[in-house]
């Protein structure tokens, strides 16, 4: 039988073959999306020692599709009745569809957006009682820019507990080499598959406890880039990695 730690290095390149094979074996984008938010919902709550309601969460929100998932995460932990809010770190029109139709669901739901150069987001990070990294994970390409980096150095500044997923911001996720900055989650919750930087020497030091959700990539996906981890998630959808 398979587990994660016994798959080979996975590179974002090979992760995305993956990918782009379950999205031709019919698996959509939003159904992965809403996959992760559940497994970073059920992770939050772990977090949160199951006191949810009432508890103050706070979205670090990127472009992309990290962004997408904390945004979906924030939807199920206000329906839990935890007091959740987003900072967009980008404007729309640099948002991926699927992230922009996030960000005004919650909207729509009445969650406070803020901007990342407002003067109340310091306060807000620090006295959130979980602060989600959905700022750039995969798709990171050298150190974070700003107004990214500006958030990241805050959320260590103040000393919040955060969930990142994919690999916490900044983290390069093929080597593990940490940027200039890089949040420093308490726990990472990979989607699908670990890249490898997660695994790297000083890459604890960033994430954390390490976790990794079924996001539903078909078998038959995995087979398409030679991997075997049919049964990597034969006893639980979330799984403890480190």
């Amino acid at each position: 039988m398979a587990n994660a730690l016994e798959l080979p290095p996975i590179s974002t390149g090979l992760l995305a073959t993956v990918e782009e094979a379950a999205l031709r074996f019919g698996v959509t984008r939003a159904s992965m999306t809403e996959a992760a938010a559940r497994a970073g919902a059920a992770l939050s709550r772990k977090l949160l020692e199951n006191q949810v309601a009432g508890a103050t969460v706070v979205g670090l929100i990127g472009n992309g599709v990290k962004g997408c998932v904390a945004l979906h995460t924030l939807r199920i932990l206000h329906g839990f009745g935890a007091d959740c809010s987003a900072v967009l770190a980008g404007e729309e029109k640099e948002m991926r569809p699927e992230t922009l139709a996030a960000a005004e669901t919650v909207e729509a739901l009445r969650m406070t957006l803020q901007q990342p150069r407002s003067p109340l987001v310091r306060g807000a990070l620090a006295d959130a009682d979980l602060v989600l990294d959905g700022l750039v994970g995969v798709g990171l390409v050298g150190a974070p820019q700003e107004p990214l980096a500006s958030l990241v150095r805050l959320c260590n500044e103040v000393r919040g507990t955060a969930l990142s997923f994919e690999c916490p911001s900044g983290l390069a996720p093929d080597s593990g080499e940490p940027g200039a900055p890089t949040l420093r989650a308490k726990t990472t919750l990979a989607l699908g598959l670990p890249v490898a930087g997660l695994f790297a020497p000083l890459a604890w030091q960033f994430t954390g406890e390490l976790w990794l959700c079924d996001i539903g990539y078909p078998p038959a996906a995995l087979d398409a880039a030679d991997l075997d981890g049919d049964d990597i998630f034969t006893l639980n959808e979330l799984v403890r990695l480190r």
